[in-house]
């Protein structure tokens, strides 16, 4: 499926898992947040400003940091490449070694271009907390190459929270967890990007109360030995299945909607795993599919047991 889904550019055990520059300073004060503006206006007291501040205050951060978004677009105007295996990824905003929260104000918004190819935002060995913030337009230079752009959120062996994230309009991968990382969503949204979430080696995630819907290609994607709970969510009208398990991947539905998915609403291929636990599936092309020893399980009572 999905050759692997793109070399890009730019149950219960199992699942028990840049515009203005400036140069700023924190306050003294290690619980204020320090704020971010789009750009310079004398009305606002801000810290830093664009997307270069935005990094700025990444790089300067101590631990426990709040870095507060203030509404407005934030459009990328240079990047870092992060060193991936034999990838490189290439990130507008790139978290490393950090633990820290960032919070968007209503109307704050990540956007990019066609005419510069990069990925969003790129977390590697860190804990984060993000919410409030939408992410749209970004794009890739080459369909595959050895530079990861065009992704959301890809995120590297992190521990990482999202909140009211919405992602819409990516070229690849929306959502991305590769290595040990854990990844738990609340109220995440994704619309109109190529693939909603993508789960390699041994990366899990909690989504919960999230909705993924018109992906070109599958809601969530789990791979390698990761794992995904998906809980009282909407998957829907998606063009390369709903759910989407390889090798010995898990997927645990629980009261989620699977909806006008195609060509299945949830598949499993190799010998992964797919559970489904009530939520309602409907609409699909056909709504279960199983590949090589894969299983796709249904209201089976011991292993919807909660835990």
């Amino acid at each position: 499926m999905l050759a692997r889904l793109l070399k890009t550019v730019s149950f219960p055990a199992v699942l028990a898992v840049v515009a203005c520059a400036t140069t700023g300073q924190f306050k003294d004060d290690d619980t204020t947040a320090v704020q971010v503006c789009s750009q310079r206006d004398p009305v606002d007291s801000c810290d830093y400003f664009g997307l270069v501040g935005l990094q700025e205050a990444i790089d300067q951060s101590t631990s426990d940091r709040r870095i507060l978004i203030k509404t407005g677009t934030y459009t990328p105007t240079s990047y870092r490449d992060v060193p991936f295996q034999d990838l490189h990824v290439r990130g507008a905003v790139v978290v490393r070694d950090r633990k820290l929260s960032i919070e968007a104000e209503q109307g704050a918004r990540l956007v990019g271009s066609a005419g510069f190819p990069l990925s969003a935002i790129v977390i590697e060995d860190s804990t984060v907390q993000i919410s409030g913030l939408t992410i749209s337009g970004f794009h890739y230079a080459v369909a595959e190459d050895d530079i990861y752009d065009g992704h959301g959120i890809f995120t590297i062996n992190s521990d990482v929270s999202l909140d009211g994230v919405v992602i819409e309009g990516v070229a690849k991968m929306a959502l991305t967890g590769r290595e040990a990382g854990r990844i738990v969503a609340r109220n995440l949204t994704i619309n109109n990007s190529h693939l909603g979430v993508w789960l390699e080696e041994t990366a899990a995630i909690d989504l919960i109360d999230s909705e993924i819907i018109a992906s070109e290609s599958a809601a969530v994607a789990a791979y390698g030995a990761s794992s995904a709970r998906v809980e009282n969510s909407l998957i829907k009208r998606n063009q390369d299945d709903g759910l989407y398990t390889e090798d010995t991947a898990r997927i645990i539905s629980r009261e989620t909607t699977l909806q006008d998915n195609s060509p299945f609403g949830a598949r499993a291929s190799g010998e992964s795993v797919i559970l489904i636990c009530g939520g309602e599936v409907s609409g699909n092309a056909e709504d279960y599919g199983e590949e090589d020893a894969g299983r796709v399980y249904r209201n089976e009572v011991d292993m919807c047991l909660p835990g």
